[in-house]
């Protein structure tokens, strides 16, 4: 059985049948519109709305509404990025962590999320529990603070092994809080 449900402009459809416990919605499901703003926004974060509404032959409000409800679902986000290698002292790593969690793991990541120089932190699978890019514009000297201070403070961290990003290609990368002028 398949029902359909009209949900602001957007609508989505949900095959009973295929229902796991009766949880339909735990993730969003975008349409071809929502995706097609996403690709182009992606490809030029400072596409006007004008523009966007043009090539996808809708109106402007539409493209606004579409926009500001992907953001406030947190689906969204057009945000300026830099090239770390273009930028002399900036160093990138890849902090690899053991975690004694104590069944606090979601709790312990958003807590090393929020540390200064933390690009993001997800939890992996493998010989690490968790890893986190940082970022760090005061060359080696930051870096070595960072691992052998800050994520100490966080009590949890039994053992982390860094990984410094020598060259890349394609990796612009959003500035974390707490990383100051580059």
């Amino acid at each position: 059985m398949t029902f359909c449900f009209k949900i602001i402009t957007q609508t989505i459809y949900f095959d009973l049948g295929n229902l796991d416990g009766g949880y339909f919605l735990d993730k969003p499901v975008l349409d071809a519109l929502d995706n097609e703003i996403i690709r182009l926004l992606t490809e030029d974060g400072r596409m006007s709305i004008g523009e966007l509404a043009k090539k996808l032959n809708v109106t402007a409000p539409t493209i606004r509404s579409r926009i500001k409800i992907l953001e406030e679902k947190g689906l969204f986000k057009v945000s300026g990025l830099v090239d770390p290698s273009r930028h002399q002292d900036m160093i990138t790593a890849l902090v690899a962590m053991s975690i004694q969690s104590k069944g606090q793991m979601d709790q312990i990541m958003d807590k090393i999320s929020r540390l200064p120089n933390v690009a993001w932190a997800g939890v992996v699978a493998g010989r690490y529990d968790m890893i986190a890019e940082v970022v760090c514009v005061g060359g080696k000297d930051e870096l070595y603070q960072f691992t052998t201070e800050t994520i100490l403070k966080i009590g949890n961290v039994v053992r982390s092994e860094t990984f410094i990003i020598m060259k890349s290609r394609q990796n612009w990368l959003r500035l974390p809080e707490g990383v100051g002028e580059i």
